[in-house]
């Protein structure tokens, strides 16, 4: 193909429902088409060229991993509930540790370990099932005693805890770093970035993905990928798919520092209430999941909103601080040097919404993170890319298939129950 049937004209700006609009030139047609550069999308057009795909071409609407990525926590867990998720976590913890060495980028990943502290004989039960699975499949896991955990944690305090799990090969990250180093690595071998390219529309025929609309021209391809995060749903709504997920409010805190504090000190979840801490700057940052979080209608946002217009409430997080005051009294007195919040996107049965489309061959979704994505969206991109390669991936993805909500339809007062279900205290989940 020569270049100049490849792409596009110039720069142009046009008119578009997002306003008005410069970007630059488009390939007239990819083998993939990517739609967003979160965590999700830019690890796929990652695998996708490590597998020998290089004519991929990763869109955002806006810079590169610039929405709910580079405001989550950046934390990473070794032990899940499910077969499935345990082989992802696993694979994808290993492959953001050996990140820099693999590609010669930093995400500064930071292998300190995670502990889940469990205050309840029900939560200690389920702990104690996932830890077996999770040893059934190689991950290391031990339970500490109190006294060792404070060791590990000198800014932790057990305080009556029943049990405390520890998965020594877990660690933190620099969130803003994943998702772009993901697309920069993926652009090395040969991905198109278009940053500030909004799909406008799709074309599509006789039950088969055609190409997206941008505002720099039509991009022809047969296999596009929904990545779009909170806008996910809203692009899936143009080809008539619905996308059951509910854009939800996630915040975290930063404390100045705090004497003590070492950035090599674990993670620490208190599992009743859902809170998690990590060293960050010197000081502690905490987040949480909330019994009432703030859901957002995307159709209702004007048409330049992004992630950093969400309203915060820093009243949630001192709420949420007050809860587990006996674990961390360091926290009493601290001032906060940062308050930030995501927009991540949550499926009414807390899932991953991952994998093909049966009404629309070609076309993909890639979302519901559920808090989690950022963390594992170097094991989903992989086994996305291997799907939309081979049409199959390992570990299976079926369970994270948008079919399973097929027949199910729920109405968007019942979605929204249903998702703040899957949000509230996430860590008490069964």
């Amino acid at each position: 193909m020569h270049f100049e049937d490849r792409w596009g004209g110039g720069p142009s700006v046009s008119e578009s429902r997002y306003g008005r609009t410069t970007v630059a030139r488009v390939p007239r047609r990819a083998e993939v088409v990517i739609i967003g550069s979160g965590g999700f999308g830019a690890s796929t057009a990652y695998h996708l060229a490590r597998r020998g795909v290089r004519d991929v071409l990763l869109l955002d609407r806006y810079d590169l991993g610039s929405q709910t990525s580079p405001r989550a926590a950046g934390l990473t867990s070794k032990v899940a509930s499910s077969e499935l998720m345990v082989k992802l976590v696993d694979e994808a913890v290993e492959t953001l540790a050996a990140f820099e060495s693999t590609t010669g980028r930093s995400i500064a990943f930071h292998r300190v370990g995670a502990m889940r502290v469990l205050l309840t004989p029900e939560g200690e039960a389920r702990m104690r099932r996932d830890a077996a699975l999770a040893q059934s499949f190689g991950v290391k896991v031990e339970f500490l005693s109190a006294d060792e955990a404070e060791r590990r944690a000198p800014h932790f305090r057990a305080a009556g805890a029943r049990a405390i799990l520890f998965s020594p090969a877990d660690g933190y990250f620099h969130p803003p770093l994943v998702a772009r180093e993901f697309a920069a690595a993926a652009a090395e071998l040969g991905v198109t970035l278009a940053p500030g390219t909004p799909v406008t529309g799709f074309l599509h025929e006789g039950g088969r993905i055609r190409g997206v609309r941008t505002p720099g021209g039509v991009v022809e391809s047969p296999v596009v990928v929904d990545a779009a995060g909170a806008w996910s749903a809203l692009l899936a709504d143009e080809v008539g798919i619905r996308v059951p997920m509910i854009p939800t409010r996630h915040q975290l805190f930063i404390t100045e520092p705090i004497a003590g504090i070492e950035p090599h000190h674990p993670i620490v979840r208190i599992h009743e209430p859902s809170v998690y801490t990590r060293p960050e700057q010197g000081g502690l940052m905490l987040g949480g999941y909330e019994d009432h979080p703030l859901q957002i209608d995307m159709t209702l946002q004007p048409e330049h909103f992004q992630v950093k217009d969400l309203p915060l409430d820093v009243g949630v997080l001192w709420g949420l601080a007050g809860e587990v005051s006996a674990h961390f009294p360091a926290l009493a007195g601290a001032r906060i040097r940062e308050h930030r919040g995501g927009l991540p996107t949550i499926s009414p049965d807390g899932e991953h919404i991952v994998g093909p489309v049966a009404s629309l061959a070609g076309f993909y979704i890639a979302s519901a993170c559920n808090v989690g994505g950022l963390s594992i969206s170097a094991s989903v991109g992989r086994a996305l890319a291997d799907l939309i390669v081979d049409g199959s991936s390992r570990p299976d993805l079926g369970r994270m298939s948008i079919e399973r909500f097929r027949g199910k339809d729920l109405d968007s007062a019942a979605l929204r129950a249903a998702c703040v279900r899957a949000y509230a205290r996430k860590y008490t989940r069964a």
